[in-house]
């Protein structure tokens, strides 16, 4: 009994003992680094594609869930989040006298100072510049532009675009930063961009593979239809000769694309099908194709939106973020 009642002692006090030889930990802070890339084409003229949402609304969803859905996901301080508004077609920043200043957000510049990242995302002891008077400026600015857009729009380039995707767009994750434990921090950046577009790569270079015109969606179509094939997914497997050509990006790798509202020109005003395989089933094909073959590190393509709710919930969960109110506990 004796033995026993020193064998449970020992044990016990080896138990409430402090950790004698702590171990320093590893983390990882994955932060989000955000492009919005809308298609200024012909696609943003109403009366020529109506849609249930435009840009503008799409842009403002996202820019409503930055705090504190984005911003508090999996984190509640030393945000080093980053989130801008950019163009296919760079030449469009002077056609519209872009303010470029105004189209972007980094919540990085603060440092370590978590202090003063709080008085801006909250508007607190008063700053000279708060989030909400940024987005507010953002989302005007936008909106001027797409304004403009509709009765001045160009074909969006968007093959070149990914191809030359890279500097400040895409971060890599930063060297470990040591506390007084010796506990190691590592930020990641997860790379996002999101662009909106009807599907059709309509830019001006057409025949060499780096278009989706209507043209090129007929002709497959109607191939697909000529040749009796039953599995339009099989059939474009074995037609290596009609996809895109891959973009040769090594930055794509760390890239996560969300390609949103492709519209299907194949439909009636009031929904119905005129043919099939319709446009949207084609223009996934090619686009599925192209960017897996281009090394994107994950894409997901999405139709048109039928309401804001729907919308954000598309954009939110490609993210990975739950959405959070401001009655969630404080950011400090």
């Amino acid at each position: 009994m004796n033995k026993l009642l020193l064998f449970l002692t020992l044990t016990l006090s080896g138990l409430m003992l402090p950790n004698s030889d702590p171990r320093p930990s590893k983390f990882e802070i994955t932060h989000y680094n955000i492009t919005f890339a809308p298609d200024l084409s012909n696609r943003v003229n109403p009366a020529k594609y109506a849609r249930a949402l435009q840009d503008v609304t799409i842009l403002s969803k996202l820019t409503e869930n930055l705090y504190p859905s984005i911003l508090k996901q999996g984190r509640s301080e030393q945000q080093r989040d980053k989130f801008r508004v950019d163009f296919i077609n760079k030449g469009l920043i002077g056609t519209y006298n872009v303010q470029t200043q105004s189209l972007s957000l980094d919540f990085g510049r603060f440092g370590t100072n978590q202090l003063a990242r709080i008085n801006y995302i909250k508007r607190r002891n008063n700053p000279a510049e708060f989030l909400q008077r940024d987005i507010a400026r953002l989302n005007s600015e936008f909106s001027r532009i797409y304004n403009v857009a509709k009765t001045q729009n160009f074909g969006a380039d968007v093959w070149t675009y990914l191809k030359e995707f890279e500097g400040e767009r895409v971060l890599q994750t930063e060297n470990g930063i040591q506390d007084d434990a010796g506990n190691t921090y590592f930020n990641k950046y997860k790379n996002i961009l999101i662009i909106t577009t009807d599907g059709y790569i309509e830019a001006g270079i057409y025949g060499q593979g780096y278009d989706l015109s209507q043209r090129r969606v007929d002709d497959f179509r109607n191939a697909f239809i000529s040749s009796g094939e039953q599995d339009l997914e099989a059939y474009f497997r074995k037609r290596k000769d009609c996809r895109i050509k891959p973009v040769q990006n090594k930055k794509l790798k760390n890239v996560e694309v969300l390609v949103m509202e492709l519209f299907d020109r194949s439909r009636s005003r009031d929904g119905r099908a005129m043919i099939h395989p319709t446009d949207l089933d084609i223009l996934k094909l090619f686009w599925a194709d192209w960017l897996k073959q281009s090394g994107v590190k994950r894409y997901e393509l999405q139709p048109c939106a039928d309401s804001k709710e729907e919308a954000e919930k598309t954009i939110l969960n490609f993210l990975g973020v739950t959405k959070k109110t401001d009655a969630s506990p404080s950011i400090n």
